[in-house]
């Protein structure tokens, strides 16, 4: 995600906390009123109503709040498949952090290389401002009616391997998949010489990597790892437009850093290369990539612009140039739709999209909006239509069955 698209969250701001609160409210006292007012409208115009002015004030009120919340639970379990799963979902996926996320007789999936590379169906993560973290994956699971099983975070060059934040994810049933990003950050200048892809081929930050590759070994199991992504932008430090770096330093740098991970005995890297969409006047992705031997997954991003209408003209141009570089799993790194009249329709195209498409083996989505740091709101929770398409493609598409294990 790029800097002008993203930065690192703080806590939820309170105005998120209200807008979310409405969007859950509002809709169930709309529907309330219409339920109740025609009811009384006829209770009124019925006899019994005599019978019901005979009772005390106070047997009255108590007959109206059982009512109330009679009619109040029969709008919570309507009988609609949608509800049904709605409730399941939040029974197995509770909001409490300590609580157990999956079934433990569930079977789920082995998460083994073999596996990874070919997936029986569709891998499905969802990227959230804490991730990985069991409040926000519940939620997710009871808007959607069903649980990940890839869990997305990043981490910096100068961040250590986050052995709770691997163990987290499994727990929630997801594979990790750790964006690695050769930088200090954002919030310093793109420029960062001692990051230089020349330098990092050279063995400048060789201690970093081996420290980080005994911690991803001594793990035990299997992490994808996106590293240096979006390098056909000039957006990050590892972009060969910026921080002194020149043609061919990106691959050399990758290989190197592959090599030294090969050197220290790890087996269990997925190796996940992903360039940003092509557009007009950039160069080809083959300057950028290492080589079908130092590569596991290749893949991009898919955030919509102002132009698009479809998927396919999204994602279509950047998909024939990776497929005709390599026969390797393709998966999509991050996606998102901004906010437009378009954004559920687009969202629909989108799974129709991946549906057409078996060669794309997953995906995550950046739920993400522009309180939580980013500069547009990506979430697919912005409306009832645009949450309404993103749960039907979910159930259109053969999902790899969760837990991760």
């Amino acid at each position: 995600m790029p800097v002008k698209r993203f930065r690192r969250p703080g806590p939820l701001p309170l105005r998120a906390w209200w807008e979310r609160l409405r969007a859950l409210l509002i809709p169930g006292l709309e529907r309330l009123r219409a339920l109740l007012i025609p009811g009384w409208e006829r209770l009124r115009a019925l006899p019994v109503t005599r019978w019901w002015r005979s009772f005390p004030v106070l047997g009255r009120a108590g007959l109206a709040v059982v009512l109330v919340l009679g009619c109040t639970a029969l709008l919570l379990d309507d009988g609609s498949p949608d509800q049904a799963a709605a409730q399941t979902a939040a029974s197995a996926a509770p909001a409490d952090p300590s609580a157990a996320p999956d079934d433990p007789a569930k079977p789920g999936t082995a998460a083994t290389r073999s596996q990874l590379l070919s997936p029986p169906g569709t891998l499905f993560g969802i990227a959230t401002p804490s991730a990985p973290n069991a409040e926000e994956a519940a939620n997710m699971a009871q808007i959607t009616g069903v649980r990940t099983t890839v869990q997305e975070y990043f981490l910096k060059w100068h961040q250590d391997f986050d052995q709770a934040a691997f163990d987290e994810s499994y727990r929630l049933g997801g594979v990790p998949l750790l964006t690695w990003e050769p930088w200090s950050g954002g919030d310093k200048a793109v420029d960062q010489p001692e990051f230089a892809l020349a330098k990092i081929a050279a063995g400048s930050q060789d201690d970093y990597v081996k420290r980080f590759a005994q911690a991803v070994k001594k793990s035990g199991r299997p992490v994808v790892l996106r590293f240096a992504h979006e390098m056909n932008e000039p957006w990050y430090t590892w972009s060969e437009d910026r921080n002194g770096n020149r043609k061919g330093d990106y691959v050399a740098a990758w290989r190197h850093v592959h090599d030294v991970f090969r050197q220290q005995g790890v087996t269990n890297v997925i190796w996940f290369w992903c360039p940003d969409l092509q557009s007009p006047g950039k160069p080809p992705l083959s300057r950028y990539y290492p080589g079908d031997d130092y590569v596991d997954w290749i893949g991009t991003e898919a955030y919509s612009s102002d132009g698009e209408t479809t998927a396919e003209q999204l994602l279509g141009p950047t998909y024939r140039e990776l497929t005709a570089l390599s026969d390797k799993p393709l998966f999509i790194g991050e996606a998102g739709v901004r906010p437009s009249p378009v954004k559920a329709p687009l969202i629909k195209d989108f799974f129709s999209w991946l549906s057409a498409h078996p060669r794309v083996i997953g995906f995550v989505w950046f739920q993400f909006s522009d309180t939580d740091g980013s500069r547009y709101d990506w979430r697919f929770t912005t409306s009832p239509e645009a949450q309404r398409a993103f749960r039907d493609g979910l159930g259109s598409l053969p999902l790899v069955p969760g837990p991760m294990r």
